[in-house]
């Protein structure tokens, strides 16, 4: 059950901050078809990879999964809004997975700001502020180190409260 919460928890994460930049910093605004990386949740040994697909100009793909694929979970996002999920190959609902997360992660975050943050900015439905080094919004602060030449994220490090997760990006494409 760890495992799970640890992976929801990261899937949040990724998401809040795999494609983040500040709304006034966007490189040319090219977005990647897909990116790469690790995770690393402090406290915790269990580093996921994952990776986020942009499988057309509405649907975004997260999937992310822990040593040997144990603990996969699968998001699809359709027009700005949970399309489905996937928590170790059994579908949910929107709602359901809404509610999985917040059972198991404890976190009370609407899965529906996902696709904002997916694009690095802050979902206009809810109050933000803009921060040096990124944004803060539903107590998530997020800070952003770019790359020098393409300008986006290498490392992203999401901390809330006690909790920090660090974002690795290792591919751009």
């Amino acid at each position: 059950m760890l495992d799970l919460k640890v992976l929801l928890l990261a899937s949040l994460l990724i998401l809040a901050g795999c494609q983040t930049r500040s709304p006034s910093m966007s490189p040319a605004g090219y977005e990647p078809a897909l990116v790469k990386g690790r995770l690393s949740v402090t406290g915790l040994k269990i580093n996921p990879n994952f990776s986020l697909a942009q499988l057309d100009a509405q649907t975004q793909q997260l999937k992310i999964s822990g040593a040997f694929g144990l603990g996969a979970i699968e998001v699809r996002f359709a027009g700005g809004q949970v399309q489905r999920g996937l928590v170790d190959q059994v579908e949910m609902s929107p709602t359901a997975l809404q509610s999985a997360f917040g059972d198991a992660t404890g976190l009370d975050i609407p899965l529906s700001v996902i696709p904002a943050w997916i694009r690095g900015l802050p979902d206009e439905r809810h109050r933000w502020r803009s921060l040096e080094s990124g944004f803060e919004q539903l107590g998530w602060q997020i800070v952003i180190s770019r790359a020098p030449v393409s300008g986006y994220p290498q490392r992203i490090e999401a901390i809330k409260d006690k909790t920090k997760v660090i974002l690795g990006i290792r591919l751009w494409q």
